[in-house]
Parts: C-alpha cells; structure tokens; sequence
C-alpha cells in the first residue's frame, strides 16, 4: 500500500509555526487503532481496502478508497472531513510532531506505522492515543539501523499474548522499569486486578519474548 502521507504533513498550521527542521528518524511504530466515535475514520469498513488522513486548521480529512462492487471492481473515492474541538487521534499526531501512514484498513479500525524521534515517546503516545479512540495496541517496534531489511530490528509485540503486552504497557507507562522504579509490582497488581505474583509471571514472560527478539542469537 502506498503511503499516503509521502508529500503531507499531519500538522496544523494555525496552531503550530513551521520552521526548517530535519533529523534522521529510525525508530517505528505500528500501530492497530479504532477511533473514537467523532473521528471520521470511523466510516471504515470491510468495503475500505485504504484510507489517508490529514489534520489542517483543526479539521480531520480523511478519505477512502471503497468497493462498491466487489466482483466487478469498481472503486470509488469516498471524503469526509469534520471540524471538532475534541481531540481525535490526527491531534495525537500532530502533537507529537509524527507524520502517520495507514498501511491497512480492518473491520474494527486502521493500522497505521509512524517514525518517532526515539523510544522514549513510544509509550507517551500510545498512552495519549488512548485517551482519544475506543482501542490503541502496540503490534510492533522497528528499530531501522540501515536501509537494508535486514539490518532492522523488530519487536513483534502480538507474540505476547493480550494480558502479557498489558501488563508490560503498564509497567512502562508507571514508570515501573525506571530506575529508581516510580511504582511497585503491588501497585500495577492492584490496578490490573490480579495478584504481585501472577503479574510477576506475566512481566517476565513479556520480558523474555522481548529480548529473544532482540538478541535472536
């Protein structure tokens, strides 16, 4: 799927002044995301085989590529644009000065990948992503060390299971893996419902999918 961001910026201009800036970004995010109820991504579909959106002037653009006939097909442009003052994930976006693409359309959502300036905002963002849509999840981390594939490093975070990824979600946002450590195990058990010790397993299993990954050899 192309991407639909190669010559727009997800940034308003009224509210952000636009200077001459460029770094080298290496660190990105896919993401699995379904808007909230005032987001006009939210007309996705199982009809919708893409979508580009872009916020300007704190209004979401979004447009999508839908067939209309299926066997026949046919492919129409559909584009819906709504002005809010509630924050919607183009907002979060733009907030943390990332440019998203969509790489696919599911029933429930999109699936975007976003560069980001580092690691440390991984978490940030995906913590502020949730407050705007209905289900935010973290499917991996792609570490780009040269152009060539295989020099990237990737974190496939659907091989842990829900439970796990939130568990470790958690403890990352809590600032539990800080040193010294912002929250206890007890406190992130409490808040998950579950004992230390079930949480403990949990967060070590995640840990050990992660660096296998890390270090496949």
């Amino acid at each position: 799927m192309a991407d639909p961001f190669r010559d727009a910026r997800a940034v308003s201009p009224s509210t952000m002044t636009i200077q001459n800036h460029s770094e080298a970004r290496t660190i990105k995010a896919v993401l699995e995301i379904r808007p909230s109820e005032w987001c006009p991504l939210t007309t996705t579909g199982e009809d919708v085989i893409d979508a580009q959106m872009l916020l300007a002037n704190d209004v979401c653009h979004c447009e999508f590529m839908v067939d209309t006939t299926g066997a026949d097909g046919d492919i129409t442009i559909e584009h819906s644009s709504q002005a809010h003052d509630d924050p919607c994930s183009c907002h979060v976006f733009a907030e943390f000065d990332c440019v998203p693409a969509i790489v696919g359309v599911e029933p429930d959502g999109i699936v975007v990948s976003v560069y980001l300036p580092g690691h440390d905002v991984i978490w940030d963002l995906v913590s502020a992503l949730k407050e705007v849509s209905e289900r935010v999840v973290l499917r991996k981390i792609i570490e780009e060390q040269g152009t060539s594939a295989e020099r990237a490093r990737t974190i496939d975070m659907e091989s842990m299971t829900d439970k796990q990824r939130q568990a470790l979600e958690l403890a990352v946002e809590h600032g539990y893996y800080d040193q010294p450590s912002e929250v206890s195990l007890s406190e992130i058990a409490s808040e998950l419902d579950i004992s230390k010790q079930a949480l403990s397993q949990r967060l070590a299993t995640a840990e050990r999918r992660v660096f296998t990954q890390l270090f496949p050899d």
